[in-house]
C-alpha cells in the first residue's frame, strides 16, 4: 500500500497554509520574502544531514530589510540526499537572523519554506498590512 503524506496534498490546496499558520511563522523570524534562487550548494555534511548555502534574488519582501532586486544568502539544513533541484526556483522563505561568535547569517526556520503560490503571497500581504 502506497502512503502519501498529507502535506503533499495540502501544498496543492490554495487554502493551505492557513493565515494563522503563516502569521505564526511570520512572528518567529526576521525576514519573510518571495525569492528566486540562483545558486544552491552543499557547504557541510554530517551523517544523515547536509547544510546548503542558498543565494537568491528578492522578488518581494514581506518583512525585514531586503527590497525587491536585493541579493540574499542564507543557510538551509536538510536531510542528506536531496537533489539540488528541490532548492531551485521561486520560493517563499522565513529566515531567522542567527549569530555564531562574530559571524551573522540567515537560516531557514525549520519546515517553513513554501513553494510560490499567489494565494500564499496574498495572505502574506494581508499580514504585512496588519502589522
Amino acid at each position: 500500500m502506497l502512503v502519501i503524506p498529507v502535506a503533499v496534498f495540502a501544498q496543492d490546496d490554495d487554502d493551505w497554509p492557513p493565515l494563522s499558520y503563516l502569521r505564526s511563522d511570520y512572528k518567529e523570524v526576521a525576514v519573510v520574502a518571495h525569492i528566486r534562487i540562483k545558486e544552491a550548494d552543499i557547504t557541510n555534511r554530517i551523517i544523515g544531514y547536509e547544510n546548503w548555502r542558498i543565494r537568491a534574488e528578492v522578488i518581494e519582501s514581506f518583512k525585514g530589510k531586503f527590497k525587491k532586486g536585493d541579493a540574499i544568502e542564507y543557510v538551509h539544513g536538510a536531510e542528506a540526499g536531496l537533489k539540488k533541484e528541490i532548492f531551485m526556483g521561486e520560493k517563499i522563505v522565513f529566515l531567522l537572523a542567527e549569530r555564531e561568535g562574530d559571524r551573522r547569517y540567515y537560516a531557514v526556520l525549520e519546515n517553513s519554506t513554501l513553494p510560490y503560490k499567489e494565494a500564499t503571497v496574498k495572505k502574506l500581504r494581508v499580514i504585512r498590512r496588519r502589522r
